[in-house]
């Protein structure tokens, strides 16, 4: 069996949950237990920084509907009862009383008195806790002092748990009027071949008074990918004003103004995924063009990440050439080229979209999750025509729709069936530019199929005609002007517990002298495949109104192992004969 690398760097990610694998398993066995007398409530401390796993669980619970969410200290009397889960922010809890579900204190410390009682887990980030000999907590009990580090969008925590997405920042809060100043230095954004690594800076401020809040960001972004020369293509600018009424549901109005380098196809990978492959294996799976504009919105909110956002603005967009940015290995090997792009100002107007009912958006388990987006779009483009090479300018209007549809079924206590389809594209008016086309391969799709790499003289998954040469030598762009996609996942849970029992720090990591890990078998099926819109024309154009037969689909089949932060899995195309399979590995859940 041969791994495929060229295209796709499967085995590069492979490599980065190896070296993952080693390190966790290396700092683990650091932190063993020196004596069998550790005090009871010590073994339950964590050394180190939090787990991303950890964090967005402890920010999944609560953005639950059903948690009793509470800002600032909290105390629950004897004879109080809490019948669902508590989550305390910024605050201290004292808890007399009894909790039937379980309970997350994020910075801040947790106290235990004597009668109290925890029916579920109980969580610590950035704080301390104190406890009878005895604690009175019917689950895990995990303990981080490392702050817990999260931005708040919308009625939505988001925990900053990810390498590259962490802010350094330095914060002044007056808890009694509900303001807020920090002040970021921060890398943000994804590692790639055109910007390197872009530093953000600036101010965040942000008030509440009730159930209204408001809150302001005026970052300066500096791109590192030219060797720090400070010229105007080095730097950006990030601004945003909004102000959100309500608490469960409500509304939210604001306005942005923005320079920054924006990228095609971001369904699929990960920004983490995409960051590090660029910047450990020099492969990067996305491309970018420059948007320079303002842009005013109106969302309406209803808890639970479910929103709809109309936004109206005009923006310069312009292309951007890859850079000889920095790698860890194979720095030798020349970046792939960035696609040229449109150029011209376009206003566009949108609607943006999220139903989520799942249980849990860290480990769903069921539930429907939807995001949409549709966009109309006005003005003058320099377009690509023809060869991609001819410039001719021309005033364009065109109207696209992307959406994603994923369903979560439990089957039995430890096995579900995950549904996705993912549609989208041209719906009328003119040709999309090119920051607008779509594929359908790579890991995220297709993984059974190499990223972008051309089957036969006009390639189903790209949609381009032509010599790979050619396709090489335009940097492998996404040409379709729509695409359809249908995965299913069969998964079930099971654990690793070698050489001990179950009387540990009841923590889901590996241990050096007690190898565990939990975590679900995988197996799976993929179809997709893009195409172009017009009178019909070979196995690539199709009326507007028309699908592709079934038949034309490309199909992969695979299996491996999810362990919520990483996933090792191997895939084979099944439609098209003479590919070897591909071994990858994902870097969170594939969906």
């Amino acid at each position: 069996m041969k791994s495929t690398t060229t295209a796709s760097g499967h085995d590069s990610y492979r490599a980065i949950a190896s070296a993952a694998a080693v390190m966790v398993v290396t700092i683990a066995g650091m932190a063993l237990l020196p004596t069998a007398a550790y005090a009871q409530r010590d073994e339950t401390r964590r050394v180190g920084s939090v787990p991303r796993e950890s964090a967005v669980q402890a920010a999944a619970v609560w953005n639950a509907p059903g948690t009793r969410r509470v800002r600032g200290d909290l105390t629950l009397s004897v004879g109080d009862t809490v019948r669902s889960d508590l989550a305390v922010l910024d605050g201290r809890l004292r808890l007399g009383g009894v909790v039937t579900g379980q309970v997350v204190v994020l910075n801040g410390d947790a106290l235990l008195d004597a009668g109290s009682r925890i029916d579920g887990d109980l969580t610590v980030i950035g704080g301390a806790f104190e406890s009878p000999d005895r604690p009175p907590v019917g689950g895990e009990i995990r303990v981080w002092s490392a702050a817990f580090r999260y931005r708040e969008d919308g009625d939505t925590l988001v925990a900053e748990a990810d390498f590259l997405s962490r802010w350094s920042r330095w914060s002044r809060e007056d808890t009694a009027s509900g303001r807020r100043a920090q002040l970021f230095l921060t890398t943000a954004h994804s590692y790639n071949r055109v910007e390197g690594l872009p530093i953000y800076f600036g101010p965040r401020l942000s008030a509440r008074n009730g159930d209204t809040r408001a809150r302001a960001e005026i970052f300066g972004i500096f791109r590192t990918g030219d060797a720090l020369v400070r010229k105007r293509e080095n730097l950006g600018h990030r601004v945003l004003v909004e102000v959100r009424k309500g608490r469960g549901a409500g509304v939210a109005v604001g306005g942005r103004l923005f320079d920054e380098v924006d990228a095609v196809e971001q369904w699929q990978l990960t920004k983490t995924e995409v960051g590090l492959g660029s910047f450990v294996f020099t492969r990067d799976y996305r491309d970018y063009w420059q948007r320079h504009g303002a842009q005013g919105y109106l969302s309406l909110f209803a808890g639970h990440g479910t929103e709809l956002r109309a936004g109206y603005g005009e923006e310069r967009w312009s292309a951007r050439r890859a850079r000889d940015v920095w790698s860890l290995f194979n720095s030798d090997d020349p970046w792939r080229i960035n696609p040229s792009s449109d150029e011209g100002v376009v206003r566009l107007a949108t609607l943006t979209g999220t139903l989520d009912t799942r249980n849990s958006a860290a480990d769903p388990r069921s539930g429907w999750l939807l995001t949409g987006e549709v966009e109309r779009g006005e003005g003058s483009l320099a377009s690509l025509v023809g060869s991609l090479a001819d410039r001719v300018p021309r005033d364009i209007t065109y109207s696209r729709a992307l959406f994603d549809l994923r369903r979560y079924n439990r089957l039995g206590p430890g096995a579900q069936l995950n549904l996705r389809a993912v549609f989208g594209g041209w719906l009328s008016g003119d040709a999309l530019p090119l920051q607008r086309r779509l594929a359908v391969s790579g890991i995220d799709a297709l993984p059974g199929f190499d990223f972008r790499r051309l089957i036969g003289a006009t390639d189903r998954g790209t949609c381009f005609s032509g010599s790979d040469a050619e396709y090489v030598a335009l940097g492998r762009p996404a040409l379709c002007d729509r695409i359809a996609l249908l995965q299913a996942e069969w998964k079930g849970d099971f654990r690793i517990n070698l050489f001990g029992g179950n009387e540990d720090l009841g923590d889901r990591r590996w241990f050096l002298n007690r190898m565990k890990a939990d975590g679900q078998w995988v197996v799976f099926a993929n179809s997709g495949r893009g195409w172009l819109v017009g009178p019909r024309e070979g196995d690539i154009r199709y009326p507007r109104s028309r699908l592709p037969a079934l038949q034309s689909w490309r199909t992969d089949l695979g299996g491996g192992f999810d362990f919520g932060g990483f996933g090792v899995y191997i895939a084979q195309a099944v439609s098209e004969s003479g590919l070897s399979p591909n071994a990858y590995v994902r870097l969170g859940r594939r969906f």
